[in-house]
C-alpha cells in the first residue's frame, strides 16, 4: 500500500526517469554496436578519445591526428574532467556511453522547467519526450562522440539553474560549457541577449554578451594560434559582407541562410519536431539564429548545415524551451478563456509535439532505425580486423585507416594512413596528408567491396592506400609480419 502511494505520487518523474533510462539505453546500444562494427571514425571519435586518454594517463597533451595542441583546433579543457572515465575502464567505448546518458540527462532540467511554467505534468513529460527524440541528437549519436553533445544537457541546466535562481550552479554551468568549444562563447553572448529581452537582465545579460564577445576574439586571435592553429577562423565570405555595405551585407546575409536549400529543411525540420510551438516564441529565436547564423553564414563547409553530422542537437533545449513558453503565452492571452480552454491548449501542446516527432522520425529517416534491422548486428566483417589489431604492440606508432583509429587511439602517436608518395600535398586546413611521424606499424584493409566511403578519408580511395603498401614492401621499408583475410598489417624495417 506505502509503495502504491509513493508511485502514485510521485509517477511524473518515475516516467522521466524511465525514459532517460530507456533512450540512454538505446543510444548506447546504437553507439557500441557501431564501434564494434568498426564504423566509427578518427573525426572526431579517434581525435578526443585519444586527447581525454592522454591527459588521464599523465601524457603530453598533444593530438598526433592534428600533429598540433589540441587547443589549437578547438578549446576543449571541459572535455578534460571525463580523464577518470578511463581509470574505470580503458576502453573508448565508455566515452561512448558517457555521451549517450549524459545528453539524455537534459530531459530532467526540460521536464522540471516545463511544469514549472505550465503546471502540467503531462505536456512536461511530452516535452521531455520532445528533446529526448529530437532528430538532431540522434544523428549526433550516430555520428561518433562529439563535446556538442554534452552542451545538450548543460543549455538545459543553464534554462533551469537561472528561472529557479540558482545562480552559482548556474555560472558554474556556463564555464562547463564554455569549455566545450570556442563557439560557445558565441551562443552565451547571444544567451546574455536573451536574457535582457526576456527577463530584462541587464546584468548577467550585458556581462555574458560582451564577457561571450570578447573572450570569443581573444580565442581565436591569441590563444587559439598560441597553441598553434595554422587555420583563419573566419572565412572569406564573412570578409566580403563587411565590404558590401548595410544593404548588400544584410542581402548576402539573407541568402546564405537560405541557399542552399538543405538549411531552410533543417530549420523546417527543427520546428516541425516540436509541432512548431516554437514560432510562438519569438524570443527563443535569439538562441536559434545565433546557431544557424553561425553555421548557415559563417562556415563554407556544407557538413555545418546539413541534417546529418552533430551540429544541430544543440538545438534540441532552446526548441524545448521556445514550445514550454509559446505554450505558456497562449495560456496567458486575453480573451482565449471562453473561446479556448486551458486544456484545449494543453491538448494541443502534447498532439502537436508528438505528430511533429513522430512525423520528423519517418520522414528524415534518422539512423537510429537501423536498430530495428537485423543486419546491424553482423559483426562478422570485423572479426579479421580484431584478430590483426590485436597485434600491434600497446605504446608502438601505427597509421591506419579511418575506421581503424578508434580502435587504437590509447597511444601517443597514431595518424591517418595516407599515400604521401602519391599525394604529397596539403588535403585541407583540419588535417594534414602527409604527417611527420614515420610510424612503426601500418595497417589497412585491401577488401574493397566491403569499405566504407569514409574509410579512406582524406583520399577517399582504397586503390591509392593499397598502392602505397605494395610500394613499401617492394621498396623493403615495410614487410608484412600480420594477415588475416583481407586485413594486412606491416611493420617498418629498421
Amino acid at each position: 500500500m506505502f509503495m502504491w502511494q509513493v508511485l502514485k505520487k510521485n509517477w511524473p518523474i518515475i516516467v522521466i526517469w524511465l525514459l532517460v533510462f530507456i533512450f540512454g539505453s538505446v543510444y548506447s546500444t546504437y553507439s557500441i554496436v557501431r564501434h564494434l562494427k568498426m564504423e566509427t571514425f578518427a573525426f572526431d571519435l579517434g581525435i578526443y578519445d585519444q586527447i581525454i586518454w592522454l591527459f588521464g594517463h599523465g601524457r603530453p597533451l598533444f593530438s598526433s591526428l592534428l600533429e598540433v595542441h589540441p587547443w589549437a583546433d578547438h578549446f576543449t579543457p571541459t572535455l578534460l574532467l571525463l580523464s577518470p572515465l578511463y581509470w574505470l575502464w580503458d576502453n573508448v567505448i565508455i566515452l561512448l556511453v558517457f555521451q549517450a546518458f549524459f545528453s539524455c540527462l537534459g530531459a530532467i532540467p526540460i521536464y522540471l522547467l516545463a511544469k514549472k511554467k505550465l503546471n502540467n505534468e503531462i505536456v512536461s513529460i511530452v516535452i521531455a519526450f520532445g528533446y529526448l527524440a529530437f532528430w538532431g541528437i540522434q544523428n549526433a549519436i550516430a555520428f561518433d562522440f562529439h563535446p556538442i553533445m554534452l552542451a545538450t544537457t548543460l543549455l538545459a541546466y543553464i534554462f533551469w539553474f537561472y528561472e529557479n535562481k540558482k545562480f552559482k550552479l548556474f555560472w558554474l554551468t556556463i564555464l562547463l560549457i564554455l569549455g566545450l568549444q570556442e563557439n560557445f562563447f558565441l551562443l552565451m553572448a547571444a544567451y546574455g541577449i536573451f536574457l535582457v529581452f526576456r527577463f530584462r537582465d541587464w546584468k548577467r545579460g550585458g556581462a555574458l554578451f560582451l564577457g561571450g564577445l570578447g573572450i570569443f576574439g581573444i580565442l581565436v586571435t591569441v590563444i587559439m594560434p598560441g597553441f598553434g592553429q595554422t587555420f583563419t577562423y573566419a572565412p572569406i565570405h564573412l570578409k566580403k559582407i563587411g565590404e558590401m555595405g548595410v544593404i548588400g551585407g544584410i542581402g548576402e546575409i539573407i541568402n546564405l541562410m537560405i541557399n542552399p536549400s538543405s538549411k531552410l529543411e533543417v530549420m523546417y525540420y527543427s520546428l516541425a519536431s516540436f509541432g512548431f510551438l516554437p514560432l510562438l516564441s519569438p524570443v527563443s529565436w535569439i538562441l536559434l539564429l545565433e546557431e544557424f547564423g553561425q553555421r548557415f553564414v559563417g562556415t563554407l563547409i556544407p557538413t555545418r548545415w546539413e541534417m546529418g553530422f552533430q551540429y544541430n542537437c544543440i538545438l534540441a533545449p532552446i526548441l524545448a524551451w521556445g514550445t514550454m513558453e509559446g505554450i505558456e503565452r497562449v495560456q496567458k492571452l486575453k480573451g482565449t478563456r471562453g473561446i479556448i480552454e486551458r486544456n484545449g491548449i494543453i491538448i494541443l501542446g502534447i498532439i502537436a509535439v508528438f505528430a511533429g516527432t513522430v512525423m520528423v522520425q519517418i520522414k528524415t529517416i534518422p539512423a537510429m532505425n537501423d536498430l530495428l534491422d537485423k543486419k546491424f548486428y553482423d559483426y562478422s566483417r570485423t572479426n579479421d580486423a580484431r584478430e590483426v589489431l590485436a597485434q600491434i604492440p600497446p605504446d608502438s606508432s601505427v597509421a591506419a585507416i579511418n575506421n581503424y583509429i578508434p580502435q587504437l587511439t590509447h597511444r601517443e602517436h597514431i595518424i591517418l594512413l595516407t599515400n604521401c608518395i602519391e599525394r604529397p600535398g596539403d588535403w585541407r586546413v583540419d588535417v594534414k596528408r602527409c604527417f611527420k611521424l614515420q610510424p612503426e606499424y601500418m595497417i589497412d584493409d585491401i577488401n574493397l567491396e566491403h569499405s566504407n566511403w569514409n574509410d579512406y578519408y582524406p583520399d577517399y580511395d582504397r586503390w591509392v592506400v593499397k598502392r602505397l603498401f605494395d610500394y613499401l614492401v617492394v621498396q623493403k621499408k615495410y614487410k608484412i609480419v600480420y594477415q588475416k583475410g583481407t586485413v594486412v598489417l606491416i611493420q617498418k624495417i629498421n
